[in-house]
């Protein structure tokens, strides 16, 4: 179950962007929005929240205000957030055997196939290491 943020909540979460100046800013990278949109998110995505944590009601502490220079796009919030709840659900159903480790394809397979039978080498002579040495008489 996804709890969301009130519309109170949204209110105060905005209102805690502002700078100085009373402009809405990316809770992130402090980039001014202006007019440009931005999205409510919570902090740790809810699919990664423990279910004993969403018994309780949402804070404001729990969302923030990203505009899509941080929320969307290839190294956006989302993207990293949808990677990481897919990896922890894998990690799950390994964790609890519920993902059949993959079989092998059944078969009656190939016969071994028998080694033939090598003739034996003949053994070496023995080398001599030294020749042997001739007298010379003078």
């Amino acid at each position: 179950m996804r709890r969301e943020f009130t519309r109170n909540q949204r209110e105060q979460i905005v209102e805690r962007s502002k700078n100085e100046l009373g402009q809405i800013c990316c809770e992130r990278c402090k980039l001014v929005l202006g007019g440009k949109p931005f999205e409510i998110d919570h902090i740790i995505p809810e699919a990664l929240r423990p279910e004993a944590d969403k018994q309780w009601k949402i804070t404001i502490a729990e969302g923030q205000l990203l505009g899509k220079c941080c929320h969307r796009g290839k190294d956006g919030k989302t993207n990293r957030d949808v990677t990481a709840i897919a990896k922890s659900k894998r990690q799950y159903d390994r964790a609890n055997g519920l993902k059949q480790p993959k079989q092998s394809i059944p078969g009656r397979g190939f016969a071994k196939r028998s080694k033939p039978d090598r003739p034996l080498k003949p053994a070496l002579p023995a080398a001599q290491l030294y020749a042997p040495i001739q007298e010379t008489r003078r």
